[in-house]
Formats: structure tokens, sequence, C-alpha cells
């Protein structure tokens, strides 16, 4: 039953957090090879503000261990992981965990868009990172700055 479950949260958590929020503009990227409670904060923390929490790829190029993993850490959590390493290559994600902030989340490779993005870097909480950006008064700032109202007021409500 339990891998079921961690079956659903790792392919359809995404999927709706996407629908839920269609101008998703804050990624958070983990590796299943860091701390099980750390993961287990990044992926509270995004779903408070509807965050895709993305990996590079499968548990040993598995899909049966990635979902065993995914079943570890569904047991007293919510939320859910996708797997793309697209948007590690994208956004040059070297290191995890890291928040990705853009302002053009749904630019497609094809398309001519100028896409603008501040990456933070490291161990913090989801609203370290997000007051960062939204300090640094840039072109995504206003979008850090208004989930980071979203993260405090669903972290407290």
């Amino acid at each position: 039953m339990r891998m079921i479950f961690a079956l659903l949260m790792l392919i359809v958590m995404p999927t709706i957090y996407a629908s839920e929020n269609k101008n998703a503009n804050i990624f958070i990227f983990i590796s299943f090879s860091m701390p099980k409670e750390s993961i287990k904060g990044w992926m509270k923390e995004a779903a408070i503000i509807h965050a895709p929490v993305v990996i590079r790829g499968l548990v040993n190029n598995s899909f049966k261990a990635t979902v065993q993993k995914m079943a570890e850490l569904a047991k007293d959590n919510q939320g859910g992981v996708q797997v793309d390493p697209n948007l590690f290559r994208r956004y040059n994600i070297k290191n995890v965990p890291a928040v990705v902030v853009t302002n053009q989340a749904n630019c497609l490779p094809t398309q001519s868009c100028r896409e603008d993005y501040d990456v933070i870097y490291g161990n913090v909480h989801l609203g370290y990172a997000l007051e960062k950006i939204a300090n640094r008064d840039d072109a995504v700032s206003a979008i850090a700055q208004e989930m980071l109202i979203t993260l405090r007021e669903g972290a407290h409500g």
C-alpha cells in the first residue's frame, strides 16, 4: 500500500502542484543522497507554496528504488518530487539543495524568452532562501517576496 502511495506521490503530486500554480516560479532541487530529515523539511515547505521539488534522476537508475525511497519519505510527510534532469541543466544546478526563483518558468526551450532567475544553494530553510532573493532587488525579487509571504502565512495557518 505504501508503495502505491509513493508511486502516486512521485508522479501525480508534481502535476497537481503545477496545475494549482500555473505560474510556478520556484523550483527546489534536492537529491535522495541528502539526509532524510532535510528532504522532509524541503518537501514540507515546498508543499505550502506549491513549488515542485525536483530530483535529477532515479535512485540507482531504478524506478522501483525511487518509489521505495519516496515510500520512506511519504510515511509522515506531504508533497512529492518530480524527476527532471532538464531543469537541472536549464538552471545549471551542480549542487543541492538549491532554490531557484525565475520570472519565466513556463518559457519553453524553443521560445525566445528572456529568463531571469536567482539561485540560492545550501541546506537552509526555504524562507531564508526566498528572503535572500527578495533582498537582491532584481527581476525576480518581487516573486520571491510574494512567495515568502505565502510561506509565512501557510506555516502559521
